[in-house]
């Protein structure tokens, strides 16, 4: 069966329920307008990073269908029979997607340039045809009698499509100093190995041996070093709280501190804090909040430790074959949500 009707070659198209009109008619250019956009966000979809933006563009496509439909009804009978609409709960969703995104990005005081990595442009380009769309729904209005929820809606659309694409660059941009920070490593330990191998003219084969296998840990343990954070971070994004991540060695000495745009400033001690409690008494933090609590064996253990010590849940120590390596710090949410993304990450190796 074609697809091809020849039913428009006069330059007319059916509104909903049969009746024809011009296809240059301001109701067909404002639907049109509007499936314009939802193409434009199918587009962006496919080129984004975080996994709660791909379905919240999935749920936004469903209902642009829905704003379409009502925008090519000829009267309000036939809008008002229409079982799936615009809501305030499509809105109020909307809103929810804006702050959660906001929160999660440094602010801004001045125009920002149209997405720095390929997801964000393709979001920004979809902005840009939801506030066409939105002028369009404006003018129509003053010619039917719509309803304001669709005004509304693709006002808060174009806001989120900003968000996201904002929260995109940064990911991106998160991505790419994992990837630079990895290569250097990388190609310092190879000069390094190189180092050490032109120096070594005496060395027995057991010692060579133990050299490579030393040589071939090192990046193996920067790879799970940035597991963990991506992990960790990836899970924050999941909750949608944005948190300060800290990994130490057995010794206490940073390895990793991140900061997630919006984290609260006190996270920024309280994830070393905990990072190094735990490496320091080799137990997660959580743990430790009963023992010190007073009557206990270690009461007053905090105070004693000029707070470098403290028992917030979200610090764990982290062992290989029973040998104490280092310990994750995670600060930012709640002590529930922060034990929830350490474990995550811990898991995640």
């Amino acid at each position: 069966m074609g697809i091809y009707t020849k039913t428009g070659d006069k330059g007319t198209t059916a509104l909903v329920g049969g009746s024809r009109v011009e296809k240059i008619a301001p109701q067909v250019e404002t639907y049109g307008t509007v499936d314009e956009l939802n193409a434009a966000i199918s587009l962006a979809q496919k080129a984004l990073q975080v996994t709660r933006h791909q379905e919240l563009l999935d749920r936004i496509q469903f209902q642009l269908f829905y704003l379409g439909a009502e925008l090519a009804a000829p009267n309000a009978h036939i809008r008002d029979e229409m079982q799936k609409r615009i809501t305030d709960t499509d809105i109020s969703a909307l809103e929810r997607a804006i702050d959660n995104a906001m929160a999660q990005v440094p602010p801004v005081h001045s125009f920002v340039l149209p997405g720095r990595c390929e997801a964000a442009s393709r979001l920004h380009l979809a902005r840009a045809i939801a506030r066409r769309a939105e002028r369009r729904v404006i003018a129509l209005s003053h010619e039917l009698n719509l309803r304001p929820e669709l005004i509304r809606y693709l006002n808060r659309l174009s806001d989120a499509l900003y968000a996201l694409a904002r929260r995109e660059d940064i990911e991106a941009q998160l991505q790419g100093l994992v990837t630079t920070i990895s290569a250097r490593y990388q190609a310092a330990m190879s000069q390094a190995n190189q180092a050490t191998t032109s120096v070594q003219t005496d060395t027995t084969p057991a010692t060579c041996a133990q050299q490579s296998t030393a040589s071939n840990a090192l990046p193996s343990a920067t790879q799970q070093t940035l597991k963990l954070l991506n992990l960790a971070v990836a899970k924050a994004q999941q909750i949608g709280i944005p948190i300060v991540f800290a990994l130490v060695d057995r010794h206490g000495n940073t390895i990793i501190h991140y900061r997630m745009p919006g984290a609260l400033l006190v996270s920024t001690h309280l994830a070393l804090q905990k990072a190094y409690s735990a490496a320091a008494l080799k137990m997660p933090t959580h743990e430790l909040h009963q023992a010190v609590q007073p009557g206990q064996d270690l009461y007053q253990l905090e105070a004693s430790c000029s707070g470098k010590i403290v028992s917030f849940g979200g610090g764990y120590p982290i062992f290989n074959q029973q040998q104490l390596i280092g310990a994750i710090g995670i600060s930012g949410g709640s002590v529930e949500q922060d034990m929830q993304i350490a474990q995550a990450a811990l898991q995640g190796i």
